[in-house]
């Protein structure tokens, strides 16, 4: 297959595909700065609503609290990058679409490690690794623990959560090239 040719409509619908993503991958000093500022926000939403609920095993709250705070790390960057593409640089739509994606990234990412962790508790029940069983035993042990969590985990970002998303949303936004 031939490459498009510059002054084509293809080209110019590739050059512009292209300079979406280019203008949707924040620097790495926004990348590397931006993900500690979001966990360490997160984990502090997280650890200040888990001491107000009444928890006062510190240890247990430090253990809830690190999954809060990987999660916001490793949904940070991605998030960003989706929300900057799906506004395709108009500011008047980065905010939303950050919002959205910061949102929902950070709440499947920390999901997604809760699940992860319900697994290794039950994986001494489980049978053979990558057998019929273990497969459906793997897929509703992750489903149920996502569930659960967010049936009961997301209280944890909430009300503060929304303040520092909406902070967060538009910081990036500000930061849009």
């Amino acid at each position: 297959m031939s490459r498009p040719s510059p002054g084509s409509a293809q080209g110019a619908q590739a050059a512009g595909i292209a300079g979406w993503l280019r203008g949707a991958v924040p620097s790495a000093r926004d990348a590397v700065l931006g993900s500690v500022a979001w966990a360490l926000a997160i984990g502090a939403i997280a650890a200040t609503k888990l001491a107000w609920s009444g928890w006062y095993d510190p240890e247990r709250i430090n253990f809830i609290t690190f999954f809060f705070v990987l999660g916001g790390f490793l949904a940070f960057v991605p998030a960003i990058c989706l929300g900057r593409f799906l506004s395709r640089g108009r500011r008047d739509a980065g905010f939303a679409a950050t919002f959205l994606a910061l949102a929902v990234g950070t709440i499947g990412a920390t999901a997604f490690l809760f699940g992860l962790q319900y697994r290794l508790y039950y994986a001494a029940w489980h049978e053979t690794p990558f057998s019929v069983g273990w497969i459906f035993q793997f897929v509703f042990t992750m489903g149920a623990a996502v569930y659960q969590f967010l049936a009961l985990g997301v209280r944890a970002y909430l009300p503060l959560g929304l303040v520092a998303l909406a902070a967060f949303s538009f910081w990036n936004v500000r930061r849009m090239r």
